[in-house]
């Protein structure tokens, strides 16, 4: 965290939680991959058993802001479509400020999830993207560029949406100044 006023701090916060919840009120998973069901997809290998069970409890798709920290935790972010990447992104974004561990696969998923690499890769996270309306663009950019003022990054995390903003979402904030 950057040496700014607790308050100065706590207005940038407050500012980028309410820009997240406020692009994406509404969304739903709808026919998207879920959390649990990318997990399964993950494991493959798992027994069958523990594949079962990861269906046992309702999982919450109608309000991604409901969606517990337990369920965040599973780190399947790779493994979700276009709809369940907008559907889990801002829970996911909105946990890393709350509960921000760099050690967290949650953490390093939602990180990797949001820096699309310009190699072959490139296409398959732009797709993910492809859902996402301008509003909740510029909320994700807006999310990535004040992140390091609101938790300690650590060396590898900073690089990483440095790149992001980089590569892809900084031209959301440039937009987004210019409106």
């Amino acid at each position: 965290m950057l040496a700014l006023g607790m308050d100065t701090t706590l207005q940038i916060r407050n500012s980028v939680e309410q820009n997240i919840r406020t692009a994406f009120r509404g969304v739903t998973l709808g026919a998207g991959i879920s959390l649990r069901r990318a997990q399964l997809i993950d494991s493959q290998s798992a027994p069958a058993r523990e594949r079962a069970q990861a269906f046992t409890q309702e999982e919450i798709i109608g309000d991604w802001s409901q969606v517990p920290l337990d369920e965040l935790e599973r780190d399947s972010v790779a493994h979700l479509d276009a709809l369940g990447f907008r559907y889990y992104i801002p829970a996911l974004m909105l946990s890393m400020l709350e509960h921000y561990d760099s050690s967290s696969m949650r953490v390093i998923g939602t990180l990797t999830g949001l820096y699309p690499k310009k190699d072959n890769a490139w296409e398959y996270h732009t797709q993910r993207y492809s859902l996402l309306d301008a509003t909740q663009k510029t909320a994700i950019a807006r999310f990535l560029a004040e992140l390091p003022k609101l938790v300690e990054l650590d060396s590898e995390s900073q690089r990483t949406v440095e790149r992001a903003l980089r590569n892809y979402w900084g031209e959301y904030l440039q937009s987004n100044s210019a409106g």
